[in-house]
């Protein structure tokens, strides 16, 4: 954006919190699949030792919920890994943005050049879900750049800290929703 690169606070990408959620969720699926299995012998042993008086249609009623419940709960904790394995492959090597005192410069996952005079806000978006809450600059009415927290190398605390620097008290990250979903 300037000639002045020892004035740009570079925004990177890191993908270590991700690689984490992948973990967690390889770990979850493991659990998953064997309190799954732990279910099903169970409901076996109830069905085989303790035969119920109910009619077949309720007996296998009763064991289809309670295996379409463990079934559910697999392809929640299935999903869950193939999102962060997603995440975790989009993370590109390298600066995500750049802040200095002319304004903020995105070059991935999307491409902006905004001036401090064009930026309405610096906001919090998303949710708990998926990569968290997500960094997003509002220009025009419209957000202009988005990319999730948990990629980037720098906290919140930070980004709010050299935005308000460099833009000489002008904006800040609100971050309001961010405390809340904590």
């Amino acid at each position: 954006m300037t000639g002045m690169d020892d004035q740009r606070f570079e925004v990177g990408f890191t993908p270590l919190p991700t690689a984490a959620r992948v973990t967690r969720q390889r770990g979850a699926l493991k659990w998953r699949w064997i309190t799954t299995a732990i279910s099903v012998a169970i409901l076996v042993a109830i069905v085989y030792f303790f035969p119920p008086d109910w009619s077949s249609w309720v007996t296998w009623a009763f064991a289809v919920l309670w295996v379409g419940s463990s079934v559910f709960w697999l392809v929640v904790n299935l999903v869950g890994l193939s999102r962060a394995k997603r995440d975790l492959e989009s993370i590109q090597p390298g600066p995500s943005f750049y802040i200095d005192p002319e304004g903020l410069e995105f070059v991935a996952p999307q491409e902006a050049v905004l001036r401090w005079g064009e930026i309405d806000a610096l906001t919090v978006t998303g949710g708990r879900g998926g990569a968290g809450p997500r960094l997003a600059v509002v220009a025009g009415g419209d957000v202009v750049a988005e990319v999730p927290f948990s990629m980037l190398d720098a906290s919140p605390t930070v980004i709010d800290s050299m935005v308000r620097a460099h833009s000489l008290g002008r904006h800040h990250l609100d971050a309001a929703k961010l405390e809340a979903s904590v």
